[in-house]
């Protein structure tokens, strides 16, 4: 697959999870993907889950200009019954995680280096947050208050833990959870295991 162009903006929405509670979770942003898949959820996302404690899940949404994000959100409200749905699963979602942090991040093509943003085919995110040197490599994201989020492809855990230690403390390892999230046809084409259980995946696979 050739590699995707990074985006203008992404959004980066941080659920916090609450200690002994994830499994509740699973389940709840299962169903979430479900509603996503049946109910033509009009935008592709990527659910990432931190592989340390404190537990972090973060949705990430690609933007290649204001005006196409804002074109979601109006197709998105063009929906009552995915509106409707998701309204329901946020309700459930009280008391499996904290206050969230959603943040619209503008990509600094400037700052970045290494391989370039990609999802396709990607099974872990090596994610560094700060507001200091985006240090080696990585495609460099930053939020309005300066807080910059890097990211560096990995494609299995062993190469995500050695590219976590060269990059610092600010650093964590993510892994992908293909059950959960909207992918995008070519993020399934290039690695069709992977997604295989996810509800839109399935669902593409039975037209």
């Amino acid at each position: 697959m050739p590699p995707e162009a990074a985006p203008a903006i992404l959004q980066i929405y941080r659920d916090f999870l609450t200690p002994g509670r994830e499994a509740e979770y699973k389940a709840l942003e299962e169903e979430a993907a479900r509603i996503c898949a049946e109910l033509a959820f009009p935008h592709f996302h990527l659910a990432i889950e931190s592989l340390t404690q404190p537990k972090e899940v973060w949705w990430l949404n690609a933007f290649g200009s204001e005006a196409e994000r804002q074109q979601v959100t109006e197709d998105y409200a063009k929906r009552p019954a995915l509106v409707a749905a998701l309204a329901g699963i946020t309700a459930r979602r009280e008391g499996l995680v904290g206050t969230p942090i959603d943040t619209l991040a503008s990509y600094r093509a400037d700052l970045s280096a290494g391989a370039p943003w990609s999802v396709a085919g990607v099974r872990f995110l090596v994610v560094s947050v700060t507001k200091d040197d985006p240090g080696p490599g990585g495609s460099v994201f930053e939020a309005p208050d300066g807080t910059r989020f890097v990211f560096r492809p990995a494609g299995t855990r062993e190469e995500s833990d050695a590219r976590a230690a060269a990059a610092g403390p600010d650093t964590r390892v993510f892994a992908v959870r293909p059950n959960w999230g909207m992918p995008a046809p070519e993020w399934i084409a290039a690695d069709p295991e992977f997604w295989r259980d996810n509800p839109a995946a399935r669902a593409r696979r039975e037209r």
